[in-house]
This record gives structure tokens, sequence and C-alpha cells, in this order.
């Protein structure tokens, strides 16, 4: 089975996405590229996350070309390839339907940055894309050109959460901060607080710091 060990950690994201809320059924998708060989394992279409195994794991080339599998890759695989296509830092894609996040998706709002640890993960405020129809070209352009060139995570518009990473396990822990974020800054508003923002340079700051102790190696 080519492809293994990316596959198997697909299915782990995936059963821990429905666990912590983020997804059910069959629900978001998740992509990882394998840069040795040029080639991308990402989820399948349809196919309910509790009953998902490594083999039904579709592998792709960069030209969308199924290599291995028995499934159509995710109706949003356009998502998936404009990242791989214009982002060479980014190694892993998953989007989901969080539901603090997607609030900020109705109200047309980027979630602020309000606590160290997401900002570790984040470096900044998420953008929200404009709306476009799911599955689109042009739902995939807007939601890159919105993340921006260095950018780890975007709200899409009355859709979901889009995070990227140089590996799968960053990828879905800015899905978790940004998450959290969302539901830290709902839960503030909800007291009828003023909702306290970190300085973005001080969120930079942080971002690089972590990253320099504990994120890869420069590609």
């Amino acid at each position: 089975m080519r492809l293994k060990e990316l596959r198997e950690r697909i299915v782990e994201i995936g059963n821990r996405m429905v666990a912590d809320g983020l997804a059910h059924g069959g629900q978001g998708n998740i992509s990882a590229l394998d840069v040795e060989s040029g080639l991308i394992a990402i989820t399948p279409s349809a196919v309910p996350y509790h009953l998902r195994q490594p083999e039904d794991i579709v592998v792709i080339d960069l030209n969308r070309q199924i290599i291995e599998g028995k499934w159509r890759p995710t109706t949003e695989i356009a998502l998936h390839m404009r990242f791989y296509h214009t982002r060479p830092d980014v190694r892993a894609v998953i989007h989901t339907h969080a539901p603090y996040a997607s609030v900020f998706g109705i109200i047309h709002e980027p979630i602020p940055m309000v606590l160290i640890e997401s900002a570790t993960a984040l470096s900044g405020p998420i953008p929200v894309a404009p709306y476009a129809r799911p599955g689109s070209e042009e739902v995939a352009e807007l939601t890159q050109k919105a993340m921006g060139e260095e950018g780890v995570a975007c709200v899409m518009a009355h859709h979901g959460l889009v995070t990227v990473g140089q590996t799968l396990e960053q990828a879905y822990q800015a899905t978790l901060a940004a998450e959290t974020s969302a539901r830290m800054v709902i839960l503030a508003r909800s007291m009828g607080a003023k909702v306290e923002t970190l300085d973005e340079r001080e969120c930079k700051a942080l971002r690089q710091a972590y990253l320099a102790r504990y994120g890869p190696k420069p590609l």
C-alpha cells in the first residue's frame, strides 16, 4: 500500500476531529503531501470517519489523477491542490466544520488572538475568505489568497475552517488553536465583556519563538 504511514495518520486525525467535536459523519477533509514521491494522500468522498481504514484514503498525484484507492477523493480536492501548488511550505491541509470558528464565518469577522497558546500556532488573527460555492476552483482560490503567503488558518464564509502545516500534527494543532480562540471570544462576549486582544507583533514573536524551539526544520 502506497503512503501507508500518511494514510494511517489521516485516519487517526479524522478520528480525533470527531472526538474533538470538529466533524461528524463524513464532513471535512484531510490531505498530506509526500515530498519524496510527489504523491498526496487525501480523504475519500462520503465515507464516514468511523468506517474509514487506511486503504480507504485515496492516493493522487499533483495533477489530481488517482494512483491508488477505490473511492473518489473529497469534493474539496481543488482546495487542497491550490495550497500544494502555491505554497511550497505546505505539506498538510485540514478542513473542518469547527462550530465556534464557523460562527465567525457567518458574521464575516476575523477571529482575534486572545491566547498565547493560540498565537504560537497561528501567529495572528484568522481572516475570513469571501463566500464561494463549496468544491469550486473559486472557493479554493479565495481561501488561499485570504490566508496569504505565510498564514496557517482561514475561515471560509458560511462553511468552515481550513488550516495548513508542514505536518499533519502541525495543521491539526492550528485547527484546535483556532477553535479554542473562537470559543473564548464568544464566551467573553456572552458575558458582555470587551475582548482584549494580543498585540499582533507579540503574536508573531510568540509564533517565531515556538517554531524555533519546537517546529519542523525549515524546508
